[in-house]
């Protein structure tokens, strides 16, 4: 029997939303919070008087060195009354939220960070910048149906076998995908299914799959949330995988990430 894994995460194509002015209003109000979200965009869209262009790539500031802020207002984030041009503007960081954070507004993310997609991710400029091996520089912004220019983010390095991360926000799920680009693997972070997802349950991709499983595509058998397995040294015959589940199976293209190679148990 072959596996392969069928969500792939193209580069360039891949996005998340951002948290900008509408999208905090519309999170607040439905935790029964406007007011406040009104009170953080205004603090957020206006760059600080004081801000050190000159010393910037960008201006007010740039978002990848955070460079051009003050002590006032530290953090450079993408402007959220102007997300479709790509502008900074200067924020305060009220949390210190990284990528295990989950955020309605980017001031609950640190220096670096923004909110996407309902958790802070990391800005980057190449893959050195991304921490782990997992973790690629290839998620692109968009705000509505507009790909935000000049802004590229980091996927998330964690351990997909495990049910918990901690690189990922708690209850999360770790993921295998595919670069289809650059035939890279690369690793990120999901929300769990909000019901099912369990071993064997049909699935369409890996966020239809709970915590530690993979959407993959038997033969015979079609596509099914398996457990991911670590294959010791390459040797996915000597991975560990629970009872009942299988064993653990090479995938027909290897999955190798960071020298670590993955199987499905089946």
């Amino acid at each position: 029997m072959r596996a392969a894994l069928i969500l792939v995460l193209i580069a360039g194509c891949a996005s998340g939303t951002v948290a900008g002015a509408d999208d905090a209003r519309e999170a607040d109000a439905a935790a029964g919070d406007p007011d406040a979200a009104a009170a953080i965009d205004a603090s957020t869209s206006t760059p600080d008087a004081a801000t050190d262009a000159a010393a910037c790539a960008n201006t007010p500031c740039d978002i990848y060195s955070q460079c051009g802020c003050t002590a006032a207002t530290p953090v450079c984030d993408l402007d959220p009354n102007n997300l479709p041009t790509g502008a900074t503007a200067c924020r305060v960081d009220q949390f210190g939220g990284g990528e295990a954070t989950l955020c309605t507004r980017s001031t609950t993310c640190l220096a670096g960070h923004s909110c996407v997609g309902g958790r802070c991710r990391t800005f980057c400029q190449d893959d050195a910048t991304c921490p782990g091996e997992g973790g690629l520089c290839i998620l692109t912004v968009t705000t509505g149906s507009t790909t935000i220019p000049g802004v590229t983010m980091c996927t998330t390095d964690c351990a997909p076998p495990s049910t918990t991360n901690a690189t990922c926000p708690a209850g999360w799920a770790c993921h295998v995908y595919s670069d289809q680009a650059t035939s890279r693997f690369l690793t990120d972070c999901n929300a769990p299914p909000a019901s099912g997802g369990g071993v064997g349950a049909a699935c369409t991709g890996n966020p239809s799959c709970a915590p530690g499983l993979d959407c993959v595509n038997l033969t015979p058998g079609g596509m099914q949330c398996r457990p991911t397995c670590l294959c010791p040294g390459g040797n996915c015959a000597a991975g560990t995988c629970a009872g009942g589940t299988g064993s653990c199976r090479p995938f027909s293209t290897p999955v190798i990430i960071g020298g670590a190679q993955y199987g499905a148990c089946f």
